[in-house]
């Protein structure tokens, strides 16, 4: 996690001092970001799928740090959220202004997952929050920002085929993580419910 902070902080800062502190060079930042973040994202959200249908050096590496790179997308939309506040600054509001308010409000719920989520992230409070609570958080909060990324991208392809590939992605990673829970349920031994 200290290495994904190092490395998109680096990021930031050398985009930044290539295009400028201004509104293009936090525009690119933004869509840096954004791409940081989808990359960190998937890689924790299909983690234990990956594991389970493709056992190997690779995917046990990334099942065994799904919590670092969950922390690390964290890091990486909070550059992102930090990167949209202040090109809300440089434009005085304007750049806010055109986006619809249900976006807006999405946004802000996946924010609020993400906090919540990365605040639990750490065997303290991990316990503290109980095992049944945090298993409820973190699965409701993967699945909200899934949908948030899937909106974002499949409203695009419209505009632009460069968001197709993503949106497969997020498809793709969405029908690995549940067969994974499929197969969880259908490994389970079937009980009889007496009255």
């Amino acid at each position: 996690m200290g290495w994904a902070t190092l490395a998109l902080s680096l990021m930031t800062v050398f985009l930044l001092t290539t295009f400028g502190a201004g509104e293009e060079g936090i525009r690119i930042v933004i869509r840096a970001t954004a791409r940081t973040s989808f990359i960190l994202f998937i890689a924790a959200f299909v983690a234990a799928a990956l594991r389970r249908f493709w056992p190997n050096a690779a995917t046990l590496w990334i099942r065994s740090n799904r919590r670092y790179l969950g922390v690390s997308f964290a890091v990486s939309h909070a550059i992102h959220l930090l990167a949209i506040l202040q090109l809300a600054n440089l434009t005085a509001g304007a750049s806010l202004e055109s986006v619809p308010l249900f976006r807006l409000l999405g946004g802000s719920v996946g924010y609020l997952f993400i906090a919540a989520m990365t605040a639990t992230s750490f065997d303290r409070t991990a316990a503290w929050l109980g095992q049944r609570a945090w298993s409820l958080l973190h699965t409701t909060g993967m699945y909200v920002n899934w949908g948030i990324f899937m909106f974002s991208y499949a409203a695009r392809v419209f505009i632009s085929l460069y968001y197709l590939p993503l949106a497969l992605v997020l498809i793709t990673a969405l029908v690995l993580r549940l067969r994974v829970v499929y197969a969880r349920f259908s490994s389970r031994p079937f009980r009889v419910m007496r009255a």
